[in-house]
């Protein structure tokens, strides 16, 4: 009788460990990010979790209505409005088993939808002994630096998974909270689930369109130019829009990465 409750009782926690591991978690997050036009703008992003992935998703009409998800855009001397988001929405899948980061990008008034393999960088946190209450859950203070801004993260060891927003990982619990030392960057916890009963997918992202990191950093940095060039295209001979004149250059100034690897 004994051997056989043994058994069962050996049988009973490898049963509950398993479903340990394969615990899904939703986090829902309030993410401000640093916006020279609209000064202040504010993203619901969700970050789906299991043992071993993770995918952020923002901008998706899927989860969000395009009224929540359009980003207003007002290039100087025209009166049109552009939308950004679709239902798949701006997405960072990554998998920890593989260390591979993938970002996808919906349609804009400049660029088709496209995806990006980002490099894997780990971030060199420091842990301080400062501790705070978010929700229900103790957390503890973090300090690291990712590509040109220094983060004050917040993470709960009581979800002891390396996840968080943004590309912000690597610490060993769930960051619920994090803001740049700027301030321009902050992300807050708004609703969370762990476990989950939601199905999410957890697949890479793919489209047709694929870009290097360089190239879409370059993107970014002549983002307007590659607007006009694509809107001057498409408007009658003899017209022809233009850059602002004397418009100060501010490309990084009001993104959240600043500076990448290969620039140091």
């Amino acid at each position: 009788m004994r051997r056989k409750a043994f058994i069962t009782n050996i049988l009973l926690y490898l049963f509950t460990l398993a479903n340990a591991q394969n615990k899904s978690g939703l986090i829902i997050y309030d993410i401000k990010y640093p916006n020279e036009n609209l000064k202040e703008k504010t993203v619901k992003s969700r970050l789906f979790f299991n043992d071993t992935l993770s995918i952020g998703i923002s901008y998706s009409t899927k989860f969000y209505s395009q009224k929540n998800v359009g980003i207003n855009q007002e290039p100087q001397g025209l009166g049109v409005t552009f939308k950004y988001g679709d239902e798949v929405g701006e997405v960072i899948y990554r998998n920890y088993n593989t260390e591979k980061i993938t970002l996808r990008f919906p349609k804009s008034a400049a660029l088709d939808e496209y995806t990006v393999e980002d490099n894997w960088i780990k971030i060199q946190w420091e842990i301080r002994d400062d501790k705070r209450k978010i929700g229900n859950f103790i957390c503890k203070k973090a300090i690291g630096d990712f590509r040109g801004r220094r983060y004050i993260a917040w993470y709960t060891e009581e979800i002891p998974l390396p996840y968080g927003p943004f590309k912000l990982y690597g610490l060993p619990g769930l960051i619920l909270e994090a803001e740049d030392t700027e301030k321009m960057f902050s992300v807050k916890m708004k609703h969370i689930e762990y476990p989950t009963s939601q199905v999410f997918e957890v697949d890479e992202p793919t489209e047709k369109v694929k870009k290097t990191l360089k190239e879409y950093v370059y993107s970014l940095d002549h983002i307007e130019e590659i607007f006009l060039e694509k809107l001057n295209s498409k408007v009658p001979k003899g017209i022809r829009f233009t850059k602002e004149p004397n418009k100060t250059d501010t490309k990084r100034v009001y993104r959240i990465e600043k500076i990448f690897e290969w620039e140091k």
